[in-house]
């Protein structure tokens, strides 16, 4: 397996070495980066008996593909390149207790189906997917390309082809949310995700009705025809799209817009983004008259087993006022119309669906103004009707946060932030429906956005899960991980 490094700790000697004794090396439960080096993956402790200069370190390394590590560095040494399956080099110590993060810098033929392997525990490789004043390949300003220190909000799926397609928003003049400088942008792999091409515009706001900005998308694909929709959320002209929308009116002064573009050559380029907003508000149906927004989970959405096309939705009161809802935006003839579903009666505002295998829909929503706890609801005629679900804690930030949630094969699986704060980025799956989820695996621990979408994949005969998620300061990571690695 690529990428598969067994590392030790071995003790040169120098001048003046001091004694040191209780040498250990702990992972810190982070993935290696690929695309960073600053983020440490294990610390190395050791105890020095008396004080010394520096002391030279070897780790020595083995595996099937050492060049995959570019260069290793120990706390504040230089970075040492591996060289006959050894990297070397000098760090500070000081009598008593010594701890030193290790970082490794992967090339990028590194494959995220490897392991490194530190003191016997696995860790996994994560590619970079965006990036801090990442340039966007079909935007310029002055003549350069345009570029963003910001992203956020991710959605995920994978074609038919075999081609990731990860949307998210740019967020050019700073992190806020709508309404403000914001595009839908897209970026794609054919790789299984090891390496992701330029970021380009899937959905911009100048020329569309409203106000500023554009986002919150979801992606879909239909597996009929390999289109890839994506859906996303404009600002009225008024303000923000939750409280400054009406109820009983489409316009685009009054209330945010909601737009639909596909894309039919893997992600590459994308139609006109159509308005669906009077469609899916439904002004003549009086189920609506308190709907003054509804827009997508954001994440991302699902065809059905008949071919519907769904995504999963949100309701809000006039002026964001209760009530709050999750619902379902759907299409019956592959994208030509869309309509939406009557809101589920147990509130919620972001959303994330997955179709049973008895052809039902699992709804689970994030409960914005009521506890903070989250929802789930089954409904088994396309949001007509609606039951709640009990299930075992889904836990919910202290904060909120969105979720995403998967179905692969008879396995759901669950992904948010689970310690009580936006962080310990979590993998839960159920066996049963959705009732019990599992203890979980931690994919990154780190303090971070939160928000994370989820796509099926399936390599050499096995089942994986693969996750684009919100890092810290405004990067976006993608991980490959087996569903059988998930306790």
């Amino acid at each position: 397996m690529r990428a598969t490094l067994l590392f030790s700790l071995a003790l040169c000697a120098a001048c003046a070495q001091a004694a040191l004794s209780g040498v250990t090396v702990k992972p810190t439960g982070a993935p290696a980066i690929k695309g960073r080096k600053d983020v440490p993956i294990a610390t190395v402790t050791f105890t020095a008996s008396s004080e010394a200069q520096a002391e030279r370190l070897r780790l020595n390394i083995r595996g099937t593909n050492p060049s995959d590590v570019v260069c290793l560095s120990l706390g504040q040494s230089e970075c040492a390149r591996v060289a006959n399956d050894a990297a070397t080099f000098t760090v500070p110590v000081k009598a008593g207790e010594n701890t030193f993060p290790l970082y490794a810098e992967l090339s990028e033929s590194a494959d995220l189906g490897g392991r490194i392997c530190v003191e016997g525990k696995r860790i996994r490789i994560a590619s970079l997917v965006t990036r801090p004043a990442q340039e966007i390949a079909d935007q310029t300003v002055n003549g350069r390309p345009r570029a963003s220190k910001n992203f956020r909000i991710p959605g995920i799926v994978m074609t038919p082809k075999g081609t990731l397609v990860a949307v998210f928003d740019i967020r050019y003049k700073h992190a806020g949310d709508l309404p403000a400088d914001i595009d839908v942008g897209v970026s794609t792999s054919t790789d299984g995700g090891n390496t992701w091409g330029p970021i380009r515009t899937a959905m911009a706001y100048k020329g569309l009705p409203g106000g500023q900005g554009i986002g919150d998308p979801a992606i879909l694909v239909d597996p009929a025809n390999g289109r890839v929709w994506v859906i996303a959320l404009r600002a009225p002209k008024s303000g923000h799209p939750i409280f400054r929308s009406k109820t009983g009116t489409a316009d685009p002064a009054q209330c945010g817009q909601l737009f639909v573009a596909y894309s039919d050559d893997e992600g590459q380029t994308w139609s006109k983004p159509r308005n669906i907003t009077e469609s899916v508000k439904r002004l003549d149906d009086p189920d609506t008259a308190d709907w003054g927004c509804i827009f997508q989970g954001p994440g991302a959405g699902i065809a059905l087993k008949d071919g519907t096309l769904v995504f999963p939705a949100q309701i809000w009161g006039n002026d964001g006022k209760a009530p709050h809802h999750g619902a379902l935006i759907y299409s019956k003839d592959h994208g030509e119309t869309w309509t939406s579903s009557k809101a589920s009666p147990f509130g919620g505002s972001e959303s994330t669906v997955v179709q049973l295998p008895d052809g039902s829909l699992l709804l689970n929503t994030r409960e914005g103004g009521g506890p903070k706890t989250r929802v789930t609801a089954r409904t088994a005629d396309l949001g007509q009707t609606w039951q709640k679900v009990e299930t075992s804690p889904l836990r919910q930030p202290g904060n909120l946060c969105q979720a995403a949630m998967l179905r692969v094969g008879d396995t759901l699986v669950f992904s948010n932030p689970n310690s009580g704060k936006r962080d310990t980025m979590t993998l839960r799956k159920s066996t049963d429906g959705g009732k019990t989820w599992s203890k979980g695996l931690v994919y990154d621990p780190r303090p971070c956005a939160g928000y994370s979408t989820l796509c099926p994949m399936r390599q050499r005969g096995r089942d994986y899960v693969g996750v684009l998620y919100e890092g810290q300061s405004d990067y976006h990571y993608f991980q490959r991980i087996p569903l059988d690695e998930i306790p």
